[in-house]
Formats: structure tokens, sequence, C-alpha cells
């Protein structure tokens, strides 16, 4: 039977709009994915707004790698909570489009995740220039770890959220990386008189860098450098910036200054 006031799609005018396949709508319905109505008069499938806010759901999930299982799961907890809220076109609309929101917003936190691991090995390997397997321990196991939030509610008691902007905390760029290729050269002269020709490049290197990290404000560095310092005892709270090296680097820029 035919909904009433409701614009209604045959299954090739669906997918002519949409550039859904006719074979994957039909996929769709075999699977309970989609649950066309059918033409009393030549039973003809017919598509209306549920149908539509299904594959528009169909469609995102499935673009951030959801298998058709698991799509199925979300789309019967999503229609759930329509249909106990509220059956009006734009509630069920709204709620849907949110909820898609939240899953979204999850899945980017997840991703941010990964890439800063990622990238957190890629830059213990440049600084080293070997593969630390208790590292990659460490990565698998970080993988599966909720996120640290002691960690970023100590970041917001010590700055504010315009020099967070600024300093390079969670940041994965080639800014951020050329600091590895520093840390290694420092690696390599660490135990060099601090006022050596190797040194006093390094010193001018580190200074033309901090500049350019902190975007010239030599104030927001020092601020910085005050709070990544580990206290005795405790492991770097950065990658490679143990005591030892962070004693070398202000010898040589005390000397470079």
């Amino acid at each position: 039977m035919k909904r009433m006031d409701v614009k209604l799609y045959t299954v090739g005018q669906l997918s002519n709009l949409t550039k859904v396949s006719i074979r994957t709508l039909h996929y769709y319905e075999k699977l309970g994915l989609l649950n066309p109505i059918r033409d009393e008069n030549n039973q003809y499938r017919l598509y209306g707004d549920r149908d539509i806010l299904r594959l528009q759901q169909i469609a995102i999930l499935k673009k951030m790698k959801f298998k058709l299982s698991e799509i199925a799961v979300i789309l019967d907890q999503n229609e759930t909570l329509v249909d106990e809220s509220s059956h009006h076109a734009v509630s069920a609309w709204t709620q849907s489009l949110e909820g898609q929101l939240s899953i979204v917003r999850k899945q980017q936190e997840d991703l941010r995740k990964v890439e800063q691991l990622l990238f957190s090995t890629l830059y213990s390997i440049r600084v080293t220039g070997q593969v630390n397997l208790e590292e990659m321990l460490h990565f698998i196991k970080e993988l599966d770890q909720p996120k640290d939030r002691s960690r970023g509610a100590l970041l917001r008691e010590v700055f504010s959220p315009e020099e967070l902007e600024v300093m390079p905390i969670n940041k994965t760029g080639p800014v951020e990386m050329e600091w590895a290729d520093i840390l290694r050269e420092i690696h390599n002269h660490i135990h060099e008189a601090p006022d050596s020709n190797a040194s006093q490049k390094l010193a001018k290197r580190i200074t033309e860098y901090a500049l350019l990290l902190f975007n010239g404000d030599e104030q927001l560095a020092e601020k910085y450098w005050e709070y990544i310092v580990p206290e005795d005892g405790q492991s770097p709270r950065v990658y490679g910036m143990t005591s030892e090296v962070m004693r070398y680097i202000e010898k040589i820029l005390e000397r470079w200054g």
C-alpha cells in the first residue's frame, strides 16, 4: 500500500539520483538494510523518506569502512531511538544526523591517536636510526589504551589555549619531524665540548628551529622548555629529551648566546 503525502521513488529513479546501482539496492534489501514498499498495482519497489534516510546512513558508514553487518546494527539502534522519541520527519533526520556526527567524531579521535602513534614511531626511528622492538610493543599496547586525560588537563593548567595552538604537542608535520634530525645530531655530538665547532653549529640550528617552531615567541619557547624538563628519576616528558640531552643543549646555547 502506498504511503500518503510522501514522495516515492522507483528503484531506477533512486539509483539514478544517488548513483547507487540497482543491484546494490536490491542487495541492501536482501540484507534487511532497506525495506521498500511494493506498488499495489504492479508490485514495483517504491522508496520513501525512511529508505532515503537509511541509504544516507549506509553511504556515510560505508565511507567510514564499517562492514555491512556493523551498519545493520547501527541502523537498528538509530531507528529504535527515533521510533521511541518522535515520528516527525525533521526530528528523525536531526537525531540520525547527530548520531552519525557522533560516530564520525569518535572515529576521527581514534584516527588522530593512530596518527600520533605512527608519527611517534617514525620519529623514534629517525632519531636512533634503528627499529626498537620494545617501542613497537608499546605501540601495539597503546592502540587499545584509553586516551590519557591527565596529561591534557596538566597542559591546560600550564598553557593557555592560544599557546597550545602554537606548541608542538600532538602535531605530526614536517616541522615537528625536523627535531628528530636535530636530536640525532645531538646524540652524535653530546660528548663534545660545548664550544666545539660541531656543538656551536648545533646551537645555531636549535636557535633557528625554536624561532620557527614557536613563531618567534621566545617567552613561550622558554616556558615550554621548563615544562618538559624531567625531574630527577622521572622519564622524559618528550621523546629523547633526557636530562643529559637537555643539559648539553643548555650548555651549547649558553656559549652560542
